[in-house]
């Protein structure tokens, strides 16, 4: 690996990371993320071409016939099925090829692979790319949100357009004058990462910082599916670190005593808890920061007795019920979409099957569907879902099946099991794992864990033959 491939790989990293919606800067019709996509795969494929490892699998990635390569190569098969089944369907050839280019920067798992080891660009460097591009992008958002709060609240529609136009529009302002950016992502997975390490002893002073501020970005930013996120991250530490300890302990009290003797599980699991529960009063303080509540008057039915009626007559009137309820207009978008996936998906037995293609509209939107799953399920039908969700089970197969065999999981890897499951959680909200920005961070947890799972299993095989 050269110093242009290292320097090539920070870019690309630091861009996803920090780069939002990838259009922060435009070359003509590609954006930066595009060109650097581009960049990257053709410097891959020069260095194949240039080391003539045409049947390498250590380098040619593209022959490394692994469950992960097959379950990519599986994926994109039926990615370009599903962009077939829109043209067969006459849905928009713009919206067709805007999703399947959305979801063709998959490819950039076959240099990742091979870039993403120990000895080239490790694990341990991306995140570390990740939580200071996490902690840059929360002070940028706080600063945001505050100034539009305090110094332009008065003329704040001066401060969206000029704040968009730098941004190229890639900024969500809330009713509240908060701010929402793409890159929120990585502010809470950096968040993630960050708490465990603090909690296992093994930080550095970045990690204090990004529990400060990227934990205020994340309340600021009034996205409700970021608590839930954290919640479920928390969640996954609390089992997995559970599941470590007292694996090797035969017997229900016994494995009760070892947990409750163990001080550091203790004390991290304390802190867990603690957090987790109150994740549920921000959401609702977010809920009522968002939308707000409407007056609903109720009124009790009169009787027909004689003595109502002749108060009703002197001028009193049934009594009244007032009620405050909130107009949660975001939780009643995504139940009018599921109904209508419902309906698309139940209408023809081949929908469900093979789905409706790219293109497809659903409740009156063709793009901006806010439900990954449902949204995947529908244009690519069961068959492709399926095929996602091998990929969604393959980390927590991978790691799980080398734990069982002996091998110790670092925190490293309890963080990236738990952030994921976040983000699987945060996409049926926020769509992200079918876009760049998560399919980035999809692919990191991937390749490390079927990386770890490789050299382990080569490991044992080598001490079995000794």
């Amino acid at each position: 690996m050269n110093k242009f491939e290292k320097i090539l790989l920070t870019i690309f990293f630091i861009e996803v990371f920090v780069g939002g919606g990838g259009r922060l800067i435009d070359f003509g019709i590609l954006s930066i993320r595009q060109v650097i996509f581009l960049i990257l795969l053709v410097t891959y494929c020069i260095r194949v071409l240039k080391m003539k490892a045409f049947l390498d699998k250590e380098v040619n990635t593209f022959i490394r016939f692994n469950p992960l390569t097959i379950g990519v190569y599986l994926l994109i098969g039926w990615f370009g099925v599903s962009a077939v089944i829109g043209l067969i369907n006459n849905h928009p050839i713009s919206i067709i090829v805007m999703d399947f280019f959305r979801v063709s920067y998959f490819l950039v798992y076959f240099p990742l692979a091979y870039y993403i080891s120990k000895d080239k660009f490790s694990i341990n460097r991306i995140l570390g790319i990740l939580k200071y591009s996490a902690f840059a992008v929360a002070l940028f958002t706080i600063a945001v949100s505050l100034l539009g709060k305090t110094v332009f609240s008065a003329n704040f529609s001066v401060f969206y357009d000029f704040m968009n136009t730098i941004m190229n529009d890639d900024l969500f302002f809330r009713p509240s004058n908060s701010v929402f950016y793409k890159s929120h992502l990585f502010v809470v997975i950096g968040l993630v990462l960050s708490l465990n390490a603090v909690l296992s002893k093994k930080h550095s002073w970045i990690d204090i910082a990004n529990l400060v501020f990227c934990s205020f970005s994340a309340i600021l930013s009034e996205t409700r599916g970021f608590l839930l996120a954290f919640m479920i991250s928390i969640l996954m530490i609390i089992i997995i670190d559970t599941k470590i300890i007292i694996d090797p302990v035969k017997g229900f009290i016994e494995k009760c005593q070892t947990l409750f003797r163990t001080k550091q599980f203790l004390k991290k699991m304390v802190i867990l808890v603690f957090v987790f529960i109150s994740v549920p009063f921000l959401y609702e303080h977010m809920t009522l920061d968002r939308f707000e509540e409407e007056v609903v008057v109720e009124e009790e039915p009169a009787d027909t007795t004689l003595e109502e009626d002749a108060g009703n007559e002197e001028g009193n009137s049934p009594k009244k019920e007032v009620k405050k309820e909130v107009n949660d207009i975001s939780v009643n978008a995504r139940m009018s979409f599921i109904l209508a996936s419902k309906e698309i998906l139940l209408s023809d037995v081949k929908n469900l099957i093979i789905g409706t293609g790219y293109g497809t509209e659903i409740d009156g939107r063709v793009n901006g569907i806010e439900m990954s799953f449902l949204d995947i399920l529908v244009e690519q039908g069961l068959i492709g879902f399926t095929f996602w969700l091998f990929l969604f089970l393959l980390p927590y197969f991978n790691y799980y099946s080398i734990f069982k065999r002996g091998a110790k999981l670092s925190a490293v890897d309890i963080s990236l099991m738990s952030a994921f499951m976040g983000l699987l959680l945060l996409t049926n909200i926020n769509p992200f794992i079918n876009n760049p920005i998560g399919i980035s961070f999809f692919l990191i947890v991937l390749i490390v864990s079927q990386a770890k799972r490789t050299e382990f299993m080569n490991k044992s095989r080598n001490e079995v033959r000794q």
